[in-house]
């Protein structure tokens, strides 16, 4: 098998941090790497370039041929050396639970990798172009008054209010809705004692996407922010810690 020298490969690599919200530590992250994915017409165009002699037709038919003889393998519970680059084998997909598993407890199957060292000298040579820090806090884009579908955040006592954005679902312990007043710099106030929170059961829609409720009736007439907190992750997953987000600011009149 020939070998490679990758240490001075050229690179351009993304990697985008958000918050671990899973984690105590406070500065804890997880990296994504922004995927750039190469096609197999791409890879059989390279090869005819730098190789005319070769046809990419029978390359074309070899790479078939060979994606074939891989499938059969796995389905004959055997792992594949992957043209000496690593091996996929098989393995269980998720946990396993019960008194005595047997084989339906099995909740499927999937294929893992385990690069050679001569692709894992291949992943050495990286260096990150760029590092990204993703906000994984709520995001509000458009707060809506149901009652005559203003979108310029002017808000009536006792009527409905639609805020769309993404993350927005209330979950959680220390989660929920508040219209907060304003200091004299037109910012939230910081004693949160005077925060209006709206009741949980005038929230008629708690949607990722989309929350609905109503304004509380008891509510004075003024400017205010409103503001969302959430233990919310995916599906019914909570986070460790409160995520939250305030809104411009909204005119609640009579």
């Amino acid at each position: 098998m020939a070998t490679s020298n990758f240490k001075n490969a050229d690179s351009i690599l993304s990697v985008t941090l958000r918050k671990n919200q899973f984690s105590a530590e406070e500065n804890s992250f997880i990296g994504r790497v922004t995927r750039n994915t190469v096609t197999l017409e791409n890879l059989i165009a390279s090869i005819s370039e730098k190789n005319p002699g070769v046809s990419p037709y029978m390359i074309q038919h070899v790479a078939n041929l060979l994606g074939d003889e891989m499938i059969k393998s796995w389905q004959n519970a055997k792992s594949v050396d992957v043209l000496g680059l690593g091996t996929m084998y098989i393995s269980v997909a998720g946990s396993i639970s019960g008194e005595n598993p047997g084989g339906s407890s099995i909740p499927g199957f999937k294929l893992n990798f385990t690069p050679s060292s001569r692709a894992q000298e291949a992943l050495d040579s990286l260096k990150v172009d760029k590092v990204i820090i993703a906000d994984s806090n709520p995001v509000i884009d458009r707060i809506i008054n149901t009652f005559n579908q203003n979108e310029e955040r002017n808000l009536l006592k006792g009527k409905g209010v639609r805020i769309t954005g993404t993350k927005l679902k209330v979950m959680g312990e220390d989660s929920g809705i508040w219209f907060a007043p304003l200091d004299s710099e037109g910012n939230v106030s910081k004693d949160e004692s005077a925060w209006i929170e709206v009741a949980k059961e005038t929230i008629s829609c708690n949607k990722p996407k989309t929350l609905e409720f109503y304004v509380p009736d008891s509510i004075a007439q003024a400017d205010y922010k409103i503001v969302i907190r959430t233990r919310y992750c995916s599906g019914e997953k909570q986070l460790k810690s409160v995520l939250s987000t305030v809104s411009k600011t909204v005119n609640v009149a009579a």
